[in-house]
């Protein structure tokens, strides 16, 4: 019986065996370095950048491998996925940038698509190096966070045109791993401008209420709250000034006081959103006041908002 169990062992090994050599005619690893990249979506240059996939022969009889890339998770192909987003790219082989390498669904390599690595003879034909290259499209608009996507290899083994096998590896042996920073950008105006002057002459209040204004554009990758603080909370000529010119204040539309918050969602790439920063004086108080130059110093504090991001766009929030 023990001789009997031994050789029934032995049969099973030799029927599983030669199968395991057949689906492991070829392996691929990239380097993690070359497919770990930042994400700016206010950036306005799309991202290219090279890198290798290292093919390695694992079946002497195999003269070519053809290969194809693919997303498992996603619906769409070259989709990054991420807690909540996901960022969109594209992968080219360098040796021929209109043949299609990344694919969608259940498409399998065929003599239409993939990149087709061919391997030298003996030993030293084993492994070969073969580029890509990972473009990813600027201006998506999309949360900060690390979108990670590690990518299916499917591949066809041949010998010279005849196909020995069909395999597919999913690990992190190839994976696009990009990180979208935590921002939040601010300008009056032009890029780099942080203060702004709304200024409205000379006005004597015979025209009725006056309205002047300014926009402050917010690029954010996240969640942001906006502070209004007014140094004074009226105009005066100077500090200490009995003369005091009330002013209405609206941002985005939300009449503001002084300590008031606005709570806005991520900002659409690549322009960011605009705030309007509006400031009404009331014709009545224009009459009563004397002659001189009446200022306030408005300012916009904008931070990462915690908790819930809430809906698309601002609300005011209530102290």
């Amino acid at each position: 019986m023990k001789i009997a169990a031994t050789l029934l062992t032995c049969a099973v090994l030799t029927l599983v065996l030669p199968g395991a050599a057949r689906a492991n005619c070829a392996d691929f690893r990239a380097s993690a370095s070359e497919l770990t990249l930042d994400y700016d979506p206010f950036n306005p240059a799309e991202i290219e950048r090279n890198f290798t996939i290292h093919v390695r022969r694992l079946d002497p009889r195999v003269t070519a491998v053809r290969l194809v890339l693919a997303n498992p998770g996603a619906i769409n192909r070259g989709a990054a996925l991420g807690r909540r987003d996901s960022v969109r790219y594209d992968i080219r082989w360098v040796r021929d940038a209109g043949r299609m390498v990344l694919i969608s669904g259940a498409e399998q390599p065929n003599p239409t698509n993939g990149a087709v690595v061919q391997f030298g003879a003996g030993a030293s034909g084993d492994n070969v190096n073969e580029s890509f290259r990972i473009q990813i499209p600027a201006g998506q608009g999309i949360v900060a966070g690390n979108y990670y996507q590690p990518l299916e290899l499917r591949f066809v083994c041949l010998a010279g045109r005849d196909e020995l096998d069909r395999g597919m590896q999913l690990g992190s042996q190839v994976a696009v791993d990009l990180t979208v920073p935590e921002r939040i950008a601010t300008f009056v105006g032009s890029m780099g401008t942080q203060r702004g002057r709304i200024d409205f002459g000379d006005v004597d209040g015979s025209s009725g209420n006056v309205i002047r204004g300014l926009t402050v554009t917010a690029q954010s990758t996240v969640p942001y709250e906006i502070q209004v603080d007014k140094e004074r909370g009226t105009m005066k000529r100077f500090a200490g000034d009995d003369a005091a010119l009330p002013y209405a204040l609206k941002v985005s539309g939300f009449p503001v006081a002084d300590r008031s918050m606005i709570a806005c969602s991520q900002t659409p790439a690549p322009g960011g959103r605009s705030h309007g920063v509006q400031v009404e004086l009331a014709g009545n108080d224009l009459h009563r006041l004397p002659a001189g130059q009446y200022a306030d110093v408005v300012t916009l504090t904008f931070s990462p908002r915690l908790g819930l991001s809430g809906g698309e766009g601002c609300s005011s929030v209530r102290p």
